[in-house]
């Protein structure tokens, strides 16, 4: 399922990882992952498949920001995230927009947190006053904007 961050769909890794498993026209060979480099991490990640009777191969990277509370919890596993959804980005899965996942996005920003929807959605955060939309919880645990108008 698509998510919207400043007005573009994005997917998130996990759906892209779904398509490539189901999607019947392409073999998918492997997906693997390994650390370029410890500090800061930097993850790259490689995703082999079979097309039409043709090998193809397509690679992302990403590095983690220990700036970010998550990221500097889990810098592997995060890295590695945005890796494996650049890759199968690039490999065409997901791509709507562009190549960054949903994952990334939120990574990049504070972006609301797509897990977070559940809680937003059971809590009245209440509207922005200044253009009037919903108000949703941030990853950071802060309420604002849903639309992100103070962006603009």
């Amino acid at each position: 399922m698509p998510v919207n961050i400043h007005g573009k769909e994005y997917i998130t890794v996990a759906e892209r990882v779904k398509q490539a498993h189901e999607d019947k026209a392409v073999k998918l060979i492997q997906i693997a992952s390994r650390v370029i480099k410890d500090e800061p991490v930097v993850m790259e990640a490689t995703v082999i498949l079979e097309r039409d009777g043709i090998r193809q191969t397509f690679t992302g990277i990403s590095a983690a920001n220990d700036s970010k509370a998550i990221e500097k919890q889990s810098p592997y596993e995060v890295a590695e995230t945005s890796a494996v959804g650049r890759a199968l980005g690039f490999a065409g899965f997901g791509a709507v927009d562009g190549i960054a996942s949903a994952d990334e996005m939120v990574k990049a920003g504070e972006q609301p947190d797509p897990i977070d929807d559940a809680i937003n959605s059971t809590t009245d955060l209440g509207n922005c006053k200044d253009c009037g939309e919903p108000n949703t919880r941030y990853k950071t645990g802060r309420v604002g904007c849903s639309k992100f108008c103070w962006k603009k």
